[in-house]
């Protein structure tokens, strides 16, 4: 069983276990083996706060944690009848503005971003969605058709699947296929405008693994709203845990453009295209607004074989490109003016080979090759939780624990080259946790320079989400005749250069540091053999 099934399985046993209210959608069978799941995490994390801890992924956010119920500042407010106008026409680069973080510079969450009384229409893509969490922020209606509202997601993930296929007669186990998502999407349409509104528009993206991008657009008057996120759309990412936004306002023409696309447009509208966004919305937004301010670049993942000219559209040959094309100079790779820095919500089956061509892909080495089996592993630092790091995180935090996990097991049979890239997750926020996809490159040794350059999006760091290289039997030069493999997931992001992070924070952040990163990246590597990697029970 590959990981991204785990993961669904996870989140599946997550929301059987918290959500009374779905109850009847699921059997007893899988309760009790939830039930057996549960007593070896009590085993595991063995303390009182552990022992309480409901389901990540259904979390009673809003009543765990009092903070939630401060007030957004006034200019944030959702019942502002003032017209809404651009906030972000350079981009934005935020963290989510988390329960210690109310008064702290460069923070938002989903009421800052979205005001549901002016949206024109908006279209919204996430692995997960809280239903409530995410609804409460747009203008749903049983009424009016006015405002259309696209939400799309991974079917897996979907509370209405199992009322769909009883429905359309379909016995529902672990994963839909694609032919199995066609026969009820229509079923799952007609059941969202049931219960939530007329001009609720539901669509899916059929992937192998997951389809795992985070993303908004949100239309509004005068101008579009881009969102690209590491948040599922539900209260443990929008508001309790340590996250990225990319963020970005575009204002609107006055026709439609005659010429051909910016490179970002096209992009971005062939992503959500693949996503399988309604040609409605698509067309609505095509050539309509002005991108020319818009300096990141984006670096999707779509499943399949990426061969020839489409290998470098994706996933790590993506990314090798986009840096390659930014001519930052970057230091020899052992260099002390040179530091390799992840932290990733899930951790794939890591192996030497392919953190060798991560490494490479990533600095945008000219010359890459598919590596050795018994490469040396790259001097990247990843943060991520150890038990003990969840044993300590808040409460509201541990209940988001099985948002994230590590696939290298057994772990004590892992090579210590891997372990030993481990570090500890301390958020800035005393206590959280985070859902970050982050990747950052940048000088050790002199904190006043610049980044070379960060990523933020939806990708962890697995195969899945990035691709493994191969060898390409039919050769292609510019990708040093390899191919991209094992490439499961939708992912999202974009890569920021260095010298435009400073203008994408907020006036008044004090660095980089302080603005882009959520945890302290003084952060220890793992004590080896103590210390272990976070992972719910429900992931193994």
């Amino acid at each position: 069983m590959d990981e991204d099934r785990q993961l669904q399985e996870a989140i599946e046993l997550s929301k059987m276990e918290y959500d009374a209210k779905h109850s009847t959608l699921f059997d007893d069978q899988l309760r009790e083996r939830s039930a057996g799941m549960k007593r070896k995490a009590e085993g595991e994390l063995d303390t009182p706060s552990a022992k309480r801890l409901p389901p990540a992924f259904m979390p009673s956010s809003k009543s765990s944690d009092p903070n939630l119920l401060e007030k957004a500042p006034a200019s944030m407010s959702q019942d502002s009848s003032a017209k809404v106008t651009i906030t972000y026409p350079n981009g934005a680069l935020r963290i989510t503005r988390t329960p210690g973080r109310q008064k702290t510079k460069n923070c938002v969450n989903l009421q800052d971003v979205i005001h549901k009384q002016h949206l024109i229409s908006a279209c919204v893509f996430s692995f997960f969605i809280g239903d409530d969490e995410l609804y409460d922020h747009l203008p749903l209606s049983h009424s009016s058709e006015a405002v259309p509202i696209y939400i799309g997601r991974d079917a897996n993930m979907d509370p209405m699947v199992q009322e769909a296929c009883r429905q359309a007669s379909i016995d529902f186990k672990e994963k839909l296929s694609r032919k199995e998502l066609q026969s009820i999407t229509p079923n799952l349409y007609q059941l969202y405008r049931e219960r939530y509104g007329r001009n609720y528009h539901s669509f899916y993206a059929w992937s192998s693994g997951s389809s795992h991008t985070k993303i908004l657009v949100l239309v509004y008057s005068d101008f579009l709203r881009l969102v690209i996120t590491s948040c599922n759309m539900m209260d443990i990412d929008t508001l309790l845990g340590d996250n990225h936004w990319y963020i970005h306002d575009m204002p609107k023409l006055s026709s439609r453009a005659k010429s051909e696309p910016s490179s970002f447009e096209a992009d971005l509208l062939a992503h959500l295209q693949a996503l399988g966004t309604p040609e409605i919305f698509l067309d609505s937004i095509r050539g309509m607004y002005d991108y020319s301010k818009v300096k990141v670049h984006l670096v999707t993942s779509v499943p399949g074989v990426c061969a020839g000219v489409k290998a470098e559209k994706h996933g790590l040959l993506r990314l090798r490109r986009v840096i390659q094309g930014l001519n930052l100079g970057l230091p020899e790779k052992k260099s002390s003016e040179l530091r390799l820095e992840v932290c990733a919500a899930s951790i794939g089956n890591l192996s030497a080979k392919w953190l060798s061509s991560f490494w490479d892909c990533t600095l945008g080495k000219e010359t890459i090759k598919v590596a050795a089996e018994n490469c040396a592993v790259p001097d990247l630092r990843l943060f991520y939780p150890s038990v003990g790091d969840v044993k300590r995180a808040d409460p509201s935090a541990q209940d988001a624990a099985s948002n994230i996990g590590c696939h290298i097991r057994p772990w004590d049979n892992a090579p210590e080259g891997i372990k030993n890239i481990f570090h500890h997750y301390e958020s800035k926020d005393t206590g959280r946790l985070f859902h970050q996809k982050l990747i950052l490159a940048y000088n050790p040794i002199d904190a006043n320079a610049p980044l070379y350059f960060v990523y933020v999006g939806s990708a962890n760091l697995s195969q899945s989400a990035w691709g493994a290289l191969e060898q390409d039997k039919k050769k292609n030069e510019a990708t040093c005749n390899t191919k991209l493999v094992k490439l499961s997931n939708f992912e999202c992001g974009v890569v920021i250069p260095g010298q435009l992070v400073e203008s994408l924070l907020e006036p008044g952040t004090e660095s980089w540091q302080s603005g882009l990163v959520p945890y302290a990246q003084t952060g220890k590597r793992y004590d080896l053999p103590r210390d272990r990697p976070w992972n719910d029970p429900r992931w193994v």
